[in-house]
């Protein structure tokens, strides 16, 4: 069980160790995350420690830092949401609160999905589970602060899309497999392993977790109706030719920049980026998901 301390409940512990141990789990290795080591180096410990199952407890960051490190392992890994979105939680189908998702998580069947393995800059390799993005999603939690958030609550993020507008669009050049080169100046690009996000919104509509490709999404509205075309796309789950979005589905992308801009993985900010490339490894990760 690796778990984020700041994010669970305080009965985590003891309610995930009754459900364990109603399902016939024993030994449980119990690894607490931190700021040091979001979930990788406690994954490590975990594989070298030959466990059946790995459980993760915390929001969307801890989730990708141990999915990442589960890559092509083949040890199943449980999701116990912890966070403020979960969105991988969310696409997955998984319970949304934490006593019933400790019991998935234990009692579940395991099944493969996609991870999405992105090269920055031709520098280091990462992995995430759900979405990457550029442009205006990744500035706005760029600016976003924890004590902004804990003050203003939501407020905090249109202050930020505020700021975020005045530095854009962003002039982008994306190719997908042996597609032609398209030139963009888009407000945002996203790369999707799921589309999905609360409530209820497609964000990348068709994007599958287990399909053997990637998404991408590149939108690119001028004026204020190009925004209520595109809300009212995801809202309605209805492509448009005319809201200045396009969608394109492949096995590689490259997004090329003509100036560094910064990215998130999975809700994170991790940096900036000229060049970068998404390649989807299928059936990468095994996830447990609810019985049927």
């Amino acid at each position: 069980m690796i778990f984020n301390p700041v994010k669970v409940s305080p009965e985590f512990r003891e309610s995930a160790a009754a459900s364990l141990d109603a399902a016939g789990w024993t030994d449980v290795l119990w690894l607490e995350t931190s700021e040091d080591d979001p979930g990788q180096g406690r994954t490590a410990e975990a594989l070298e420690a030959a466990v059946d199952r790995v459980i993760v407890a915390g929001g969307d960051g801890t989730v990708r830092a141990v999915a990442e490190a589960l890559s092509e392992s083949g040890t199943p890994l449980g999701i116990v949401p912890a966070g403020t979105a979960n969105l991988l939680d969310y696409n997955l189908g998984l319970p949304r609160t934490e006593e019933p998702a400790i019991e998935v998580a234990a009692t579940g069947t395991p099944k493969d999905i996609d991870l999405v393995k992105i090269t920055v800059d031709g520098g280091k390799t990462q992995h995430f589970a759900v979405m990457a993005g550029a442009g205006l999603d990744a500035m706005i939690m760029d600016e976003v602060s924890s004590d902004l958030k804990k003050k203003i609550g939501t407020a905090a993020y249109f202050l930020a899309a505020g700021k975020a507008l005045g530095r854009l669009p962003m002039s982008v050049r994306v190719k997908v497999d042996d597609h032609p080169i398209k030139h963009h100046k888009a407000m945002m690009v996203l790369i999707g392993n799921v589309g999905g996000i609360p409530p209820n919104i497609d964000l990348i509509p068709g994007a599958v977790y287990d399909d053997g490709l990637l998404d991408v999404m590149v939108a690119s509205p001028r004026r204020l109706r190009d925004w209520l075309k595109i809300i009212g796309r995801m809202i309605i789950r209805r492509q448009r030719k005319d809201d200045a979005l396009e969608l394109h589905r492949g096995k590689r992308v490259e997004v090329v920049l003509k100036k560094p801009e910064t990215y998130q993985l999975d809700g994170d900010v991790e940096g900036e980026f000229t060049r970068l490339t998404a390649e989807v490894v299928p059936g990468a990760l095994r996830v447990v998901l609810a019985s049927s």
